[in-house]
């Protein structure tokens, strides 16, 4: 239904030429019915409503998914998995292509020690479209923020 790849590159790898992809949100927030931390990757329409359907699964009225071209577009999305209360977040900071590669690029920001917090469930995600692409897909999360 829907693809996730991960890496880990070492440090001091060589780096390669990379040029920056425009990309735009499609959601992003902190209640998700996506429970497990997650990195998708959906590139058909059919793969998007049933994955929006799981993601929108706890809301009274689910919204209907929102609008993408998949002829030119796909969606890419960072989900947290749950947390036991608020102050985390995750963002795509940007994607940049490498060589036949796509890379998503995160950051994940955790609640200060001793911050006063929302006792309840969150689920922080956040997810774009960004142009189509055949090639593989490599999410790299960037340093935690506090």
């Amino acid at each position: 239904m829907f693809v996730a790849a991960c890496s880990v590159r070492a440090v001091g790898q060589a780096a390669s030429e990379t040029t920056g992809v425009p990309f735009a949100t499609v959601a992003r927030g902190f209640s998700s019915g996506i429970r497990e931390p997650t990195q998708i990757v959906i590139r058909t329409h059919d793969e998007w409503v049933a994955f929006w359907g799981r993601h929108t699964r706890t809301q009274v009225a689910p919204p209907v998914a929102p609008a993408v071209d998949f002829s030119r577009e796909m969606v890419v999305g960072v989900f947290l998995g749950e947390q036991a209360t608020g102050g985390y977040e995750v963002k795509i900071t940007k994607v940049e292509r490498t060589g036949s590669e796509l890379r998503v690029h995160y950051r994940r920001k955790a609640p200060d020690p001793g911050a006063i917090l929302v006792q309840a469930l969150t689920q922080p995600y956040h997810v774009i479209k960004v142009s189509r692409d055949p090639g593989p897909l490599v999410f790299f999360r960037e340093s935690l923020v506090r």
